[in-house]
């Protein structure tokens, strides 16, 4: 019925360095002086990773795309890298920001913005990048609400080689055991999110009776509580939590005689679109983002890292996008030679006709004090 696997695997709570199913973005861009920009987007990882829909890729009838897999310590690491040059800054956006809007779902979204501002010696150029957060905890909850504080132990690998292994056993039983809890509180609250949104494509939902309602949302509350209890959990600690793939006809088939047929589809596919952004929210935790962003001039402020090659870069794991969004900011002075040059030649004019004028000021002070 389930196919069973590690929770602690599964969030990614116990540091893994060889930990499959994550990807490395590399995002690569150069700002000219005349504004372009040539964008290289770099990214590596399990194969299976990048067939998942929530990984969107760069439309390939736009970008130079090109795919190759390879062999690593017996695995096999699926390659993409994709160039673009932009002649016009605005253009950035839109190319970077490939979000796919479907039906009641919201992909991974992110803004970037190039800037030039010329002034009296050169150009200021300034670089904005946002990736936005999942909100995560806000939409499903925050996990530790129903894991014992005392789990979080499970992070630190320095504290856990102090605990035995019958120590660790039973946090990892404790752990697992909240995180199903949250899980099953998460499904609770799947229906009147479904039903919430359903209302939007057909309004006279909405006019459904607070007893019709209540009896399709404690029939549902059954079904999953059946569901519950005809699982065949062995040891607390490994449970599949993509429960909806055998729930879905269940929920369906009780809806059906509430909403009748068609409405009971749109309540279906509204309910495979929210169970599939919670997986991006959750697969993305153990991806890895780095921007690599070199403007002319020389950088005077920024919140990444500037280097001695003379770019600026940030690194984040994907696990800080799911409650909080990452901004990148940084900003360039290029100084304009010609610019500075005549600048410089009109402030000479400008001194030397103020000292002309002093000097027949004084001239002329001299020649009063003559006559007198």
């Amino acid at each position: 019925m389930f196919n069973r696997i590690p929770i602690l695997i599964r969030f990614s709570l116990i540091p893994l360095t060889l930990l499959c199913g994550c990807i490395e973005h590399t995002f690569n861009l150069t700002v000219f002086p005349e504004a372009e920009i040539e964008i290289v987007y770099n990214a590596s990882g399990d194969v299976m990773d990048f067939k998942d829909d929530g990984q969107l890729m760069p439309d390939s009838t736009i970008w130079d795309l090109r795919t190759w897999t390879e062999k690593r310590n017996d695995e096999t690491v699926h390659n993409v890298e994709a160039r673009l040059r932009l002649a016009d800054p605005l253009e950035l956006d839109k190319q970077l920001n490939w979000q796919h809007t479907d039906e009641d779902t919201v992909h991974l979204q992110r803004s970037f913005a190039v800037e030039k501002h010329p002034n009296l010696l050169g150009a200021v150029w300034r670089f904005t990048g946002v990736m936005f957060s999942r909100d995560f905890n806000k939409i499903y909850g925050d996990i530790w609400d129903y894991v014992p504080a005392e789990c979080k132990v499970l992070e630190d690998t320095k504290q856990m080689e102090k605990l035995t292994s019958g120590e660790i056993e039973m946090l990892e039983e404790k752990f697992s055991l909240g995180v199903i809890q949250w899980n099953i509180e998460r499904f609770k609250k799947l229906f009147d999110r479904v039903w919430a949104a359903a209302t939007i494509h057909i309004p006279a939902l909405g006019d459904t009776s607070e007893t019709v309602l209540s009896i399709a949302r404690v029939g549902w509350m059954e079904d999953l509580h059946q569901y519950l209890n005809e699982l065949e959990i062995g040891e607390p600690s490994v449970a599949n939590l993509d429960w909806w793939s055998d729930l879905r006809p269940i929920f369906l088939g009780r809806l059906i005689d509430v909403t009748g047929p068609q409405t009971a589809d749109l309540f279906g596919r509204i309910g495979d679109a929210i169970e599939h952004k919670y997986q991006i929210s959750k697969d993305i935790e153990d991806d890895q983002y780095n921007f690599i962003v070199k403007m002319p001039g020389k950088t005077i402020s920024s919140n990444g890292s500037p280097s001695e090659e003379g770019h600026i870069k940030w690194e984040f794991p994907g696990k800080e996008l799911q409650n909080e969004d990452i901004i990148m900011t940084a900003k360039n002075f290029k100084l304009s030679t010609w610019r500075a040059v005549v600048l410089t030649f009109l402030i000479v004019l400008i001194l030397n006709y103020i000292r002309r004028l002093l000097f027949r000021k004084r001239v002329r002070g001299v020649q009063n004090d003559s006559g007198n």
